[in-house]
């Protein structure tokens, strides 16, 4: 008998200690004004740079914070990757620094820090490394800083991974994602999990509502998924909700079968005519090279040129020529730059190879004398006019230029390049058979009637255009469209001979995957894709190391 009155009296305190909740869960917070001390720079890398300051609690906050065990630390808005230091120990981090950037991640940071980790009665050095990688790194808005004792949901820790590595799933396997809640309060709490699961351009495809009971000091752990999708990319979004408020959210994407997406070929019947066209009348314009040494960007193992000459339709373009001081042939990669990407050399120390940065029609070296607007808008009364018919003309003049070295093997060309960039990957091994090997990487310019269902730039700047015309908005979409069918990579991937790797960001929210495999999948030569899961605007360091493998493999050359 007495060991039952134990056994009843341990189960009610039991429940009590997991119904009991903090005496007063509120917050007490303290806003702090945005004067952070910025210094750019690290080492030898401009992409980097610090915020710092110097803080002290308020009386109020240092005894909220020493009851509560905690604080939250909100940042505001960064973009790219960052670390929070907080006396010289790091307390919080979003995104990975290179070698394995994962780019761009512009959401509110709020990070949960131990009480033990300030100094409460003092003064406290904070400090924000960032990274940026796309010049956007840094505060998006006005850097504010706001310090919260924290309360209950602020100690659910929530994580959610798809339950394939890459994230990119393959039949007979279902999309499935396994969601984990753990609950570092001392007494239970309950709420609903919610799974949404939509298509890439927000149609709805699932919905999971899951109530939830987690006890004190526990974990609560559950699997979701899709059997039999149809092929395509797909987004999620996780969301935990207490008494009827938004406790955690999360948004991600994932793919299943992305070479069965269906993007057809819509090419208008004058297609190849209209290029062949463009192409002929490119070697009609003498290039008139001119080549400036820059000492600057010359001290290691090459001698670096500004180079100057003329394109399609007499435009001056220029890049950066990375000559080796080495004797005898040398194979060479020519990079196109991303979308208003500042201009940059090549990389100075030797790898086997030559290198040619171009900066097509008025971007890069070339923007100071722009005089084609908003780029990608520009002159869309006729696909005659329009600015990417110069431009993709400028990426088969810089194949011209490296041509015309003696000192490059003009059967050992390679090309890639990233956003833009890789968009004009497509474009050069597409329109010129002197490629011989191509490394496009989260590519642009592709699938427009889809791609503006996704995303919401570049359609924006289509939208303003449309709104200033004085025609009628739909069959002016229909006009747009039909312009960009001339210049749709996937229209043009058709035409690639030679070997091919594409590198995408499965979070990629600018140039999203399902455009990227748009024009992929109508590439009939060699080729072959590596997804990086957590990736937005970029891509990991391994996409570089594998199309390094394959430029030596199918250039013939040897370490």
């Amino acid at each position: 008998m007495k060991n039952r009155i134990s056994f009843v009296l341990f189960l009610c305190l039991f429940a009590a200690c997991q119904q009991t909740q903090q005496r007063v869960d509120v917050s007490v917070s303290q806003s702090f004004s945005d004067e952070w001390k910025f210094n750019p720079g690290i080492g030898d890398s401009s992409h980097f740079g610090w915020y710092r300051r110097t803080l002290v609690l308020s009386d109020s906050l240092q005894k909220a914070i020493q009851e509560s065990g905690a604080a939250v630390v909100r940042l505001g808005k960064l973009a790219a990757a960052d670390e929070l230091y907080l006396n010289g120990k790091l307390v919080g981090k979003t995104g990975e620094f290179p070698d394995n950037y994962t780019g761009y991640h512009d959401e509110e940071r709020n990070y949960l820090v131990s009480a033990g980790d300030f100094n409460l009665k003092g003064s406290n050095q904070m400090a924000i490394l960032f990274f940026d990688g796309w010049s956007s790194g840094g505060f998006l808005e006005h850097g504010d800083l706001r310090i919260s004792s924290a309360l209950t949901r602020d100690r659910l820790r929530m994580s959610v991974t798809a339950n394939d590595a890459d994230y990119i799933f393959m039949p007979p396997n279902p999309i499935e994602i396994a969601v984990t809640i753990e609950n570092e309060n001392r007494w239970a709490v309950d709420g609903h999990l919610i799974v949404n699961l939509t298509t890439d351009d927000y149609q709805p495809v699932h919905s999971d509502s899951v109530p939830v009971t987690i006890p004190g000091k526990a974990n609560y752990s559950n699997t979701f998924g899709l059997e039999n999708p149809q092929p395509g990319f797909y987004r999620y979004t996780i969301s935990f909700t207490e008494n009827g408020e938004l406790v955690w959210e999360k948004k991600f994407n994932v793919g299943y079968h992305p070479e069965k997406i269906v993007s057809p070929l819509d090419n208008k019947a004058d297609f190849k005519s209209f290029w062949d066209h463009n192409l002929s009348e490119l070697k009609k314009v003498a290039p008139q090279y001119r080549l400036t040494l820059v000492p600057e960007f010359s001290q290691s193992d090459y001698t670096m040129y500004l180079v100057e000459m003329k394109s399609f339709g007499d435009e001056w373009i220029r890049g950066y020529y990375g000559q080796p001081k080495r004797e005898g042939k040398h194979p060479v990669i020519v990079e196109y730059m991303g979308y208003g990407s500042k201009p940059y050399p090549p990389h100075q120390t030797y790898d086997g190879f030559a290198y040619f940065v171009l900066s097509i029609r008025g971007q890069g070296l070339n923007e100071p004398a722009n005089r084609f607007g908003t780029w990608i808008t520009y002159g869309l009364d006729s696909q005659e006019n329009y600015y990417y018919r110069g431009a993709f003309c400028d990426v088969v003049r810089a194949i011209d230029f490296v041509c015309s070295r003696p000192e490059i093997d003009a059967e050992k060309i390679a090309v890639r390049g990233g956003s833009q960039g890789g968009a004009l990957s497509f474009v050069a091994a597409a329109l010129d058979k002197r490629v011989k090997a191509a490394a496009p990487f989260i590519p642009f310019l592709s699938d427009y009637r889809d791609y503006f269902k996704i995303a919401s730039w570049p359609r924006s700047d289509f939208e303003n255009y449309v709104a200033q015309q004085k025609r009628y908005p739909e069959g002016e979409w229909n006009r747009i469209y039909d312009i960009l069918s001339y210049f749709d990579i996937k229209n043009l991937a058709q035409w690639i001979e030679c070997p091919l790797i594409m590198g995408i960001g499965v979070q990629d929210e600018v140039c999203p995957p399902h455009i990227n495999f748009a024009a992929y999948n109508q590439v009939k030569s060699q080729k072959q894709w590596m997804a990086f899961p957590e990736h937005g605007h970029s891509v990991g360091n391994a996409f570089f190391e594998n199309a390094m493998l394959l430029f030596k493999k199918e250039l013939n050359i040897t370490d």
